[in-house]
């Protein structure tokens, strides 16, 4: 796998249609760091994860391979974008709190990706990825959309998206985990 620049068409209404994420879950991510100082938000795309991320950290480094998607990320004073990939970034060693990636680990060239996180993540700092899958309402209702919509997109599906699906328990992640809550 390697980091693809599969966004950058249509960047604009890809910023419209990307969902937010629970507040539940940044408060689940400031309570596990010590210090809030600063972030780096990988794979950003328009930002939509940075911007919650900078009501907690003082700096929010927010990188993206797509020219496109920084262009309309959501701006603000401490969030600072580039267009850098995960695996290879500009970054001093031992720099951040925390790490991020949002919807998007299951793009990377891992054997490159995990070396440099391991370089600019702080000792004791944390590393946290997260995806979303399709809404689950039950029953009839969940039928339905799997026949007539999932199992007709899914021959046209990229792969990786499959590493999203299983909850990502097919990577290979080189760190500790923590538990999490259900959010």
């Amino acid at each position: 796998m390697t980091s693809l620049d599969l966004f950058s068409e249509k960047s604009d209404l890809y910023a419209l249609a990307r969902p937010t994420y629970p507040q539940e879950l940044y408060k689940f991510l400031e309570s596990c760091v010590e210090h809030k100082d600063k972030v780096w938000d990988c794979a950003t795309g328009s930002g939509q994860a940075a911007v919650a991320l900078s009501e907690i950290f003082s700096e929010v480094q927010a990188t993206d391979l797509s020219e496109q998607q920084i262009a309309h990320a959501v701006r603000k004073d401490n969030i600072h974008y580039a267009v850098q990939s995960a695996e290879h970034t500009n970054f001093q060693d031992n720099y951040f709190d925390l790490i991020t990636v949002a919807q998007a680990i299951h793009w990377f060239d891992y054997e490159k990706f995990w070396p440099e996180v391991k370089r600019v993540l702080k000792p004791g700092g944390v590393f946290a990825a997260w995806g979303y899958d399709w809404c689950r309402i039950g029953g009839d209702i969940d039928e339905v959309i799997s026949d007539y919509i999932l199992k007709v997109i899914e021959p046209f599906w990229a792969k990786q998206n499959q590493l999203v699906w299983n909850g990502y328990k097919d990577i290979d992640f080189p760190f500790r985990k923590i538990p999490a809550p259900k959010i």
